[in-house]
């Protein structure tokens, strides 16, 4: 990975000595999205790496220094063939120093993923996680097999698969959960399996299930047999997403509201807050939307219900792609901002008494899942204020749990 800026004049480019001359134009360099493309070049070339038949760990500096010589080469091809007039004005203002690699060694848990799996979307009772990657085999040479197209894409997906559990720990080693790019999948499921932000959805799982194996003093195993729904409970509370799987949390009492109602709504159904289900999916709508603001949304029981703790989840357009590039995109499907449909204020009130008092509010949010704490009361109704978004003209909520602890 390199980055380059437009100085705004002439910028003449010496390679140094350890750069590796490339000559690749000629191969696979304009055949669509699995080239070798020079343009565009300000972010670096994906398709600048190398493969191994031996230990990518042991010989990483080797590896680093190859990489570095290959890098430095087609920035020099790219500034100095003649072919690329663009790049004229163009410095380099960083390059990486680190390799990333994608595989070395995976570890085999209960369940090994599969390409078949991810390709039939396969249901899994105890999936914690989710990827959607294509399958995106590279070039087990890299740049050192040019006459081979730099990646192989299988398949694309149109909806995202589930991944379980028993993937995440060892099937071994009584003690080992893992997550990330060592789980227990086959070599072309790690294809799309290896991206970061498919990781941090295996890492979060991971996460939780040893701190409830460390509360309840059991394996990683037993927690999969004995207590995946609670597992599964916990992570959805802290607003994961697992598909196919709707929470159904027992001790959550908005889902006892006698009624349920809002003030305006422009698309969804305010019920469908108490669904299960915290985002839009295959299609179908989970959420509600005000018309307008500010807006109100109110829960109320028959009877009094004690009430020390509220959770709110907004929208932050999770189709929206949040790209964290040196030079960050802003268009209808990239953002590097807070989105504009996050909710910036936000009100809690209950109903003690026959009295509204008010239990809390934000006035500069930064997070998609909204806690408010207070002290315990006994409510015959909660109302949520939603007063300000980032720019988004109506406010939307996907759902809305109220706990007594």
């Amino acid at each position: 990975m390199l980055s380059s800026d437009d100085m705004g004049k002439p910028m003449p480019f010496k390679a140094p000595s350890f750069a590796i001359p490339y000559h690749g134009d000629d191969k696979h360099s304009k055949h669509g999205h699995s080239d070798r493309s020079i343009i565009p070049f300000q972010e670096g070339f994906w398709w600048v790496e190398v493969g191994s038949d031996f230990d990518i760990v042991g010989d990483f500096d080797t590896i680093r220094h190859k990489l570095m010589g290959y890098a430095y080469g087609v920035w020099d091809y790219a500034k100095n063939s003649g072919q690329y007039p663009e790049t004229e004005n163009f410095a380099l203002n960083w390059v990486g120093s680190v390799p990333g690699r994608r595989e070395s060694r995976r570890f085999i848990g209960d369940h090994i993923l599969s390409e078949t799996d991810l390709l039939e979307h396969k249901h899994f009772d105890d999936a914690v996680a989710f990827g959607g990657w294509p399958l995106d085999e590279h070039n087990p040479g890299g740049i050192e097999n040019l006459d081979d197209p730099p990646s192989f894409w299988h398949s694309h997906f149109d909806k995202v698969y589930e991944i379980p559990y028993r993937s995440l720990f060892s099937k071994d080693v009584s003690n080992l959960l893992f997550a990330g790019r060592n789980v227990s999948v086959t070599h072309v499921a790690l294809s799309s399996t290896r991206v970061m932000a498919t990781c941090s959805t295996m890492g979060q799982a991971v996460g939780t299930a040893a701190a409830l194996c460390v509360q309840k003093g059991i394996t990683p195993r037993e927690l999969g047999e004995k207590h995946i729904a609670e597992l599964q409970e916990q992570l959805m509370l802290d607003d994961a997403y697992i598909p196919n799987r709707p929470a159904c949390d027992s001790n959550d009492l908005a889902k006892t509201a006698n009624r349920i109602h809002a003030s305006s709504t422009s698309s969804g159904d305010v019920n469908l807050l108490v669904d299960g289900v915290p985002r839009d999916e295959h299609g179908e709508i989970h959420h509600w939307a005000s018309d307008g603001l500010s807006a109100e949304v109110a829960f109320e029981w028959d009877a009094p219900v004690p009430l020390s703790s509220v959770m709110v989840k907004c929208d932050t357009n999770v189709n929206k792609n949040i790209m964290m590039l040196k030079t960050p995109r802003e268009t209808e499907s990239y953002t590097s901002t807070v989105p504009k449909e996050m909710l910036k204020a936000i009100e809690l009130e209950a109903c003690v008494n026959g009295e509204w008092i008010k239990l809390g509010e934000l006035d500069n949010n930064r997070t998609r899942l909204i806690k408010f704490r207070f002290e315990k009361v006994e409510a015959s109704a909660v109302r949520i204020r939603l007063k300000e978004t980032y720019g988004a003209a109506n406010a939307k909520l996907f759902e809305v749990r109220c706990y007594e602890s």
